[in-house]
């Protein structure tokens, strides 16, 4: 029997990580920590055929959990497991057992409380790297016009135009997909893109209520000036109808960002697999700083099940909620989710204080505004 090769790609972090540091100032990435982390939403495989999309409802994915200063610690949740009352036979604990349903429901769960308070009280911060899986699908469109127009002063409107360019295409998902497949995106041929955007933007013209007239101008006005480049490099030449081939890479990210930290995955074999075809070099040398891990036999991943469980679920209700429904609903809130609300806010608060590193939003701009509308942050500056 042949032994089957696989040859890892080297990938040198430092560049990759510095570009990440100087652009949005970020600090301490170079600190000793040790990270926890669960996933919640990962469909595998993102992608679309002539009937639409692979998934039927689209959810926020998150990877995320806890973390602390310093290399790992033991960490003992038998006093947990009694404040919660979780039955002995129950081998973990997981969202499932501190509360079920949608975000808001989470929020009227008395054992969330306990949990969130816990988790504070022991000195842990919390992470996370959440991504909108259309909006990432999107993105690229904006990203392969704007550097290409030599105008700085549109780098200012790359998030709106990338967020209002999502809002208008998630409006539609019927015809987005119908144009995806049109033309074989994101798997462009050469001399594609001017039809492709003419499509595009005759399908923003179809939705122009959706937009204030300013910003459906400027969007249309950038779609045009892309018709006449001559190609648009990162949606061209890709494998058609795929938008998301794995997952593995956004565990990568975090990897890279914090490369003297120490990082135990849940064990997740595709993730394994897909790290595992890489890597990773920092001034030439192996870095070799992860681990993955059985839930039941590591406290910090059960812990992270809950929050990733928790963030996914109100992330995707931002998502999905108008931002008018989400402050009528805030203000509508039982004393029990104002006060899970107030101690989410203050988790965030303070590890964001921490490190603002620990958190990563790839989302359209207006769902990441409405955080504050639910939470209530004395100001609402989540925005790397």
């Amino acid at each position: 029997m042949v032994e089957k090769q696989t040859f890892a790609r080297t990938i040198e972090i430092d560049d990759m990580r510095e570009r990440e540091i100087a652009l949005h100032g970020l600090q301490k990435a170079d600190a000793e920590y040790t990270f926890y982390y669960d996933e919640t939403n990962n469909v595998r495989r993102f992608h679309f055929d002539e009937r639409g999309f692979n998934v039927a409802e689209l959810k926020v994915f998150v990877l995320g959990g806890i973390v602390h200063q310093g290399p790992p610690q033991p960490i003992d949740l038998q006093r947990l497991r009694e404040e919660l009352n979780i039955q002995p036979t129950a081998d973990e604990i997981k969202l499932k057992h501190i509360a079920k349903g949608e975000f808001l429901d989470l929020l009227q769960s008395q054992r969330l409380g306990r949990f969130l308070e816990w988790v504070q009280h022991q000195g842990f911060y919390i992470h996370y790297h959440q991504l909108d899986p259309l909006y990432w699908s999107l993105v690229d469109i904006i990203d392969s016009i704007i550097p290409e127009l030599g105008d700085k002063a549109l780098l200012m409107f790359n998030g709106i135009l990338k967020s209002d360019l999502c809002e208008v295409m998630k409006a539609d998902l019927a015809s987005t997909v119908q144009l995806f497949h049109q033309f074989d995106y994101p798997g462009l041929k050469p001399g594609y893109c001017r039809p492709f955007l003419q499509a595009l933007t005759a399908m923003l013209d179809r939705q122009f209520h959706i937009l204030p007239k300013r910003r459906h101008t400027l969007l249309r006005k950038i779609l045009s000036a892309g018709s006449d480049l001559p190609s648009l490099d990162l949606i061209e030449d890709f494998e058609p109808g795929v938008l998301i081939d794995e997952f593995s890479a956004f565990y990568l990210g975090r990897l890279t960002m914090f490369k003297n930290a120490h990082h135990i995955f849940d064990d997740e074999d595709r993730i394994r697999e897909g790290l595992e075809r890489v890597s990773l070099v920092s001034d030439g040398k192996p870095v070799q700083h992860y681990r993955f891990a059985n839930s039941k036999n590591e406290p910090g991943i059960q812990m992270s099940d809950v929050l990733a469980g928790l963030i996914g679920k109100m992330h995707s209700y931002l998502r999905e909620t108008p931002r008018s429904a989400v402050v009528a609903q805030r203000d509508r809130m039982s004393s029990v989710q104002l006060r899970n609300a107030s101690l989410l806010r203050n988790m965030i608060d303070s590890s964001d204080a921490e490190n603002k590193a620990f958190f990563q939003h790839v989302s359209r701009q207006h769902d990441i505004d409405k955080l504050s509308a639910v939470l209530h942050f004395s100001d609402s500056g989540f925005d790397y």
